[in-house]
């Protein structure tokens, strides 16, 4: 797995423990979205509403600790689809474990920062995938096919 591939798995990991309140909250923002994604961060939600990252770092700093312990993101199917002059264009499956129907397939543009291995998210576009199912244990099933 190249690093950029373990670079999403590491976000959702983030994402996941700061859903459920497992991880610091330091100053109250989510630290890791604050520093991995670009000033000029855009992300297309599955409804085809934009945002940037003021937009997500508000929408996250409100959901601290918001879900279940049962709660979980689970990442999968992640392919390369380029990866040139430090900028990968990557492709992903994501569901949402204890939430029926909220599941996607994302595009995410990431850049890789000087120094290494630091990443900076450019783009995020994320589509709706009612077809993606989680399963109980899905999370480490769906990590170890990358």
């Amino acid at each position: 797995m190249n690093d950029f591939l373990q670079e999403v798995l590491d976000m959702h990991d983030f994402l996941e423990s700061w859903l459920k309140g497992t991880v610091s909250r330091g100053d109250g923002q989510p630290w890791r979205l604050a520093h991995g994604l670009s000033n000029d961060f855009v992300v297309i939600h599955p409804s085809g509403l934009r945002g940037g990252k003021t937009d997500v770092l508000r929408a996250f700093a409100t959901s601290y600790g918001e879900k279940p312990a049962s709660f979980g993101l689970m990442v999968g199917g992640i392919e390369t689809r380029l990866i040139a002059d430090g900028l990968c264009c990557a492709t992903y499956e994501e569901c949402h474990r204890g939430e029926p129907g909220r599941a996607r397939v994302s595009t995410a543009l990431i850049r890789r920062r000087n120094p290494q291995p630091a990443f900076e998210w450019l783009f995020l576009q994320e589509t709706p995938a009612p077809h993606v199912e989680p399963a109980d244990q899905k999370s480490t099933a769906m990590r170890q096919t990358v």
